[in-house]
């Protein structure tokens, strides 16, 4: 059976066939689909879709490694896949939801890959032949036929800032950086839910990333006149930027000024002053990741796509007190007008 044979079952020509393996953007998904049905019913789909392997290839698509965040999930998933007798390559989206699309296609039809893993928003991804995906992530924005793990950040927020609520505080601040807008949404609704005013004044988008996000966004709350009782940072490297910037500038931490940060990288447990962090379990996550993607391979119409969501809770450390045990000495009349 050649390609030739195949585009003269499915009305088209053997140019067509070969673009429709190798995934090409040319062929529409409804020739695809009808290719690709008619070498499956004929037994060929596997020869010229993928090449045999002696153990499974998965492929992940993350958007970064720069920080220990995506780092560690990355160690994770592949510590995992090959716990489970597979393989793993790497790209990086580099947080663009085409670049994801394009790398799918690429590692979906071209490298062949038996399955893939993607975080972030992918919604440009189209999966019309069901190949074995799955994502996770904080982003509602996921691809079409795919299992999906979604992590509970909201959640994790809102419970932060039910803590805050708790230990006496009403004025929370916010930095983050143009790749955290949804972050600083889900805190507004955290704070609607507990009945805290949202300050616009004490939120700050830096153009920087990484500390140099902290550094710039303190720096910048400080020009607007005031601080916040507790600045609430998008991750944590921006948390050490800013809390760094606030003890050069003679602010105590946590007597003058409270922190909290998301993703509980190793830092955070570490620093002179430990940072209150959300905290997400990176082994369970890979764990079920790689189980759905696993099913998935073997059995790819074992059930229709499914969500499975993995908490996110607050891990509680010195950079965050109660208001009653702020203080402990008198502060200046500049720190008394700031706070």
């Amino acid at each position: 059976m050649t390609l030739k044979k195949i585009a003269e079952l499915a009305n088209t020509s053997p140019s067509t066939v070969s673009k429709a393996f190798a995934g090409s953007p040319e062929i529409s998904a409804y020739t695809r689909e009808r290719i690709f049905r008619i070498a499956k019913e004929l037994g060929y789909f596997e020869k010229y879709c993928k090449l045999k392997r002696s153990r499974p290839l998965i492929a992940l698509l993350l958007p970064a490694v720069e920080s220990e965040y995506y780092a560690r999930i990355a160690g994770a998933l592949e510590h995992e896949i090959e716990t489970r007798g597979g393989m793993a390559v790497m790209a990086c989206t580099r947080f663009q939801p085409q670049r994801a699309a394009a790398l799918f296609g690429e590692m979906a039809y071209k490298t062949r890959v038996d399955g893939i893993i993607v975080e972030g928003s992918a919604p440009h991804i189209k999966n019309p032949d069901h190949f074995p995906l799955v994502s996770f992530g904080v982003s509602k924005r996921h691809p079409e036929n795919a299992d999906k793990l979604c992590m509970d950040v909201e959640g994790g927020i809102c419970e932060l800032v039910g803590l805050i609520k708790e230990y006496g505080y009403k004025r929370v601040g916010f930095l983050g950086e143009s790749l955290t807008r949804i972050t600083l949404n889900r805190l507004k609704a955290a704070l609607r839910h507990h009945g805290l005013p949202y300050y616009q004044k004490y939120t700050v988008m830096s153009e920087e990333r990484f500390t140099a996000a902290g550094e710039q966004g303190f720096l910048e709350l400080l020009r607007r006149g005031g601080l916040p009782e507790v600045i609430i940072a998008a991750y944590d490297y921006i948390a050490y930027g800013a809390m760094k910037q606030a003890r050069l500038c003679g602010y105590r931490i946590p007597e003058d000024l409270c922190f909290a940060g998301i993703n509980d990288i190793t830092p955070s447990s570490i620093l002179d002053v430990p940072l209150t962090s959300l905290r997400t379990n990176f082994e369970e996550i890979a764990s079920t990741l790689v189980d759905l993607l696993f099913k998935r391979i073997e059995d790819p119409c074992y059930s229709d796509p499914i969500v499975v969501r993995a908490p996110v809770t607050v891990c509680l450390r010195e950079s965050l007190c109660r208001a009653e045990e702020r203080g402990q000495k008198p502060l200046s009349n500049d720190r008394r007008k700031d706070l």
